[in-house]
């Protein structure tokens, strides 16, 4: 048998929460997109990166968003990081997440498709998700012949992040 050596250290800085709030929830050609946001710095992302987050959404959510498996409601993750702005367009199929992945230069909102070989989300992005999964489950999986679609987009999720 032999051993795997690891590094001793890790190229990053130490992990710090990070500001996550709600942004509201918004309704486009017939969806209903809960929005979240993230921040690396004190400043959730301004009404200008929203509104473009929401006009990707808009423009790239399948349609119809309502079919046998789909019932057109998902979520979108708004996150200045601390080298992109970064726009997660996540909707539920049943039990499956489906998500898109966008990014900005900072101080841009001139959003861009990551490729699909890119990134997936960061581990502050991926708290997001993991609160979304659970609500999706508690309010919508668990109990499929009554759906609390309502009670699914008023679960949120609020972490205290760095402070000035």
């Amino acid at each position: 048998m032999t051993t795997t050596e690891f590094p001793t250290t890790v190229p990053t800085e130490r992990y710090r929460p990070r500001r996550i709030e709600p942004l509201g929830v918004v309704e486009r050609a017939g969806w209903t997109i809960k929005l979240i946001g993230i921040t690396a710095v004190t400043d959730l992302p301004d009404d200008a990166a929203v509104a473009t987050a929401v006009a990707v959404a808009e423009r790239e959510l399948p349609r119809p968003p309502r079919n046998p498996t789909r019932s057109g409601v998902g979520f979108c993750i708004v996150h200045r990081g601390t080298e992109a702005l970064w726009v997660l367009v996540c909707w539920w199929e049943l039990d499956i997440m489906y998500q898109r992945l966008w990014r900005a230069d900072l101080g841009s909102t001139d959003l861009r498709a990551v490729p699909p070989d890119g990134p997936t989300a960061c581990v502050w992005e991926l708290l997001v998700i993991d609160h979304e999964r659970r609500a999706w489950i508690d309010h919508v999986l668990a109990r499929p012949s009554d759906p609390d679609f309502a009670g699914y987009l008023t679960s949120t999720l609020t972490v205290s992040g760095p402070t000035p």
